[in-house]
């Protein structure tokens, strides 16, 4: 048996609604080179949320259940920034001013985000891939103490759905598919009905 294997994930965190067969291998994240993986940076990931709940109200003659709308999802990655790339996570928070390139909390807030996540077998095969859009960046906290290094806790929220219904999480699992190419694999997001 193998589990999924740090050395065999990739994550990319690009624009909103880039469909998995527009990705690309070879850029790490930036604003202006939205389709590249993320090499190095990122110490885990989790995600969380998205449950329902029926809530049964006692009435004469039985029960009437009421069922909540769907919470929202919420996916946390815990960074080691690199020196060369730091500035990066900061921009996807806080914008920046794109005349200058200079990075300003003023700036208006940058689009939403859409992850994509990809984990292989140790054989490169078979691998399983999760997509989530329209993920709007809410905090990005900092640690940085003496002995260790610098790390930032990032928090994205995201709807189960659209306005028009359309989901914001896609998951696949390619062990029955014999041709697989990669993430790709996974349906585009304009793809996708309410249906």
């Amino acid at each position: 048996m193998t589990a999924i294997s740090r050395t065999k994930t990739k994550l990319w965190v690009v624009a909103s609604d880039t469909a998995a067969s527009d990705l690309v291998t070879t850029s790490p994240y930036s604003s202006t080179v939205t389709e590249g993986y993320i090499t190095g940076e990122i110490k885990s990931y989790s995600k969380s949320g998205g449950d329902t709940d029926v809530e049964s109200d006692p009435v004469f003659g039985g029960y009437v259940d009421k069922e909540k709308p769907q919470s929202q999802f919420e996916l946390s990655f815990e960074i080691v920034p690199s020196l060369e790339k730091a500035e990066l996570w900061e921009e996807m928070v806080y914008g920046s001013d794109t005349a200058t390139g200079v990075l300003s909390a003023a700036a208006s807030r940058p689009a939403d985000r859409a992850v994509y996540i990809q984990a292989e077998k140790a054989d490169n095969t078979y691998p399983e891939g999760w997509g989530f859009n329209n993920c709007n960046v809410t905090v990005l906290d900092m640690e940085h103490n003496a002995d260790d290094n610098q790390t930032k806790n990032l928090t994205l929220k995201f709807s189960p759905t659209t306005a028009d219904d359309v989901t914001n999480y896609i998951f696949n699992s390619f062990s029955r598919d014999t041709d697989f190419t990669g993430i790709e694999k996974l349906p585009r997001w304009d793809g996708l009905d309410n249906n």
